[in-house]
């Protein structure tokens, strides 16, 4: 099982954007994202649900899309 700093960090790469960009997508502030990826913070429900429909959107493989809705 995977931890949302893990997630976050897969899905950056697999997309070729930094957190400021991730962020400006989700309409989050950098520093959230920059928190979840360092273990600081979790997002919230509806944080984790904006994050799997842009995955979804955006191609992200089902495994990880799976993982962040377990968490």
């Amino acid at each position: 099982m995977m931890t949302i700093d893990e997630i976050v960090k897969i899905i950056r790469k697999e997309l070729c954007i930094s957190q400021e960009t991730l962020a400006r997508e989700l309409n989050i502030s950098f520093t959230t994202i920059n928190r979840w990826e360092n273990g600081k913070s979790s997002p919230s429900k509806l944080a984790r649900m904006r994050l799997a429909e842009f995955c979804t959107t955006n191609g992200i493989s089902k495994e990880i899309i799976t993982e962040l809705k377990r968490l």
